[in-house]
């Protein structure tokens, strides 16, 4: 049965309630050293300071069968056992209900909910009957105000052509196709990094695809049209997602999924000079500028030694995050780049986790 916004409000917002309270008291209000969000297999949320080696539990015993599908800083990307999605602050009482997800513009495709948690699309007649809420991935943007976000969700399914997006005072989502007939660079999906009003799109051949969000509702533009660039490495066994930087360089990351133990990152080659023929379009570089990556957000952050933000360090947890149809295991640590040095958590083996984010907290 559907659960109504406001129905969910009180319910949800008293299950965080308690969060905000325990750490007005231990938590900046500004931005400090990076912190985990770690989901145990047995529930509810543990929130992990690095620095001090401080854990502070949260039972969120007031959202059985929920899944946190992203964050951005301290707001969390919710889906509901009923298939509602909604963001939540979890050091304020503030709650953000956001549309059905069967509410699609779109001119040629369709939603239905044939269920809590099954869903089918009719594409211009072809009807995909096999959607689920267990294969909803999304990713969140909102400013430290919460007075802005943008929510991106798809079904991550092989073959599933389209993502869908909206932004605050949106009524429905906009749909995204991911194919495109007359240009196959830019089919598929293989990673997604949200920023603001740009998502950047690592398609599944590779190719880099830039679109622009900030216009009015339903706008979306590919602002790489006519020129995608594809970051392809020689390394083609190793896990790979793509990361932007403050000024907005796209980076390729790859660790080695047998022994991950190295890290390697990449820009574009601007040398290339046939990259649709060329196997090999990125070179490697050996430092971050003095930046730090989270790369479960997919940005870099200026570095600062006074908080505790490492310059040239990976803060890493698993590949593969906005796109999980093959699960790789977590893998909590901060890799170096420049020392080649890894740092992993012990004291969080023990846990039994089935996720983990890094976060700023206060961002």
């Amino acid at each position: 049965m559907n659960v109504s916004s406001s129905q969910r409000s009180s319910s949800d917002l008293q299950g965080f309630n308690d969060v905000r309270s325990m750490f007005k008291e231990t938590l900046p209000q500004k931005s400090g050293s990076p912190w985990l969000m770690l989901f145990p297999k047995d529930g509810g949320c543990v929130l992990y300071d690095p620095k001090e080696g401080k854990k502070i539990h949260r039972n969120l015993r007031d959202f059985p069968g929920s899944r946190i599908l992203a964050n951005s800083g301290n707001w969390l990307l919710l889906l509901d056992s009923g298939s509602n999605l909604f963001i939540i602050d979890v050091f304020s009482e503030k709650s953000i209900p956001l549309p059905s997800l069967e509410s699609i513009r779109s001119k040629t495709s369709k939603i239905k909910r044939v269920g809590d948690r099954k869903f089918e699309r009719d594409d211009s007649g072809c009807i995909f009957d096999e959607l689920s809420s267990d294969v909803v991935r999304g990713l969140l943007w909102v400013d430290k105000s919460g007075s802005e976000y943008v929510v991106v969700w798809f079904f991550d399914l092989p073959g599933h052509a389209y993502i869908s997006f909206c932004k605050k005072g949106d009524t429905h989502y906009t749909d995204i196709p991911l194919y495109y007939p007359d240009d196959h660079w830019l089919d598929g999906l293989s990673y997604m990094v949200l920023g603001r009003d740009r998502l950047y799109i690592s398609t599944s051949r590779r190719y880099i695809q830039v679109l622009d969000l900030s216009g009015p509702q339903g706008f979306f533009k590919d602002i790489t049209e006519g020129k995608p660039f594809p970051m392809l490495s020689r390394y083609q066994s190793w896990d790979s997602s793509i990361a932007v930087t403050t000024s907005g360089e796209v980076l390729l990351v790859e660790s080695d999924p047998c022994q991950r133990n190295c890290f390697r990152v990449y820009k574009k080659n601007l040398n290339v000079k046939d990259p649709d023929s060329a196997s090999n379009t990125v070179r490697e570089v050996y430092s971050l500028d003095g930046e730090a990556l989270l790369l479960d957000l997919g940005f870099t952050v200026p570095a600062n030694d006074t908080l505790g933000i490492e310059p040239d360090s990976i803060y890493f947890t698993r590949h593969y995050r906005p796109c999980q149809c093959s699960p790789c295991d977590l893998d909590i640590c901060v890799f170096n780049l420049v020392t080649k040095s890894l740092k992993r958590f012990p004291g969080l083996d023990d846990m039994n986790l089935m996720d983990a984010r890094w976060f700023l907290p206060g961002n």
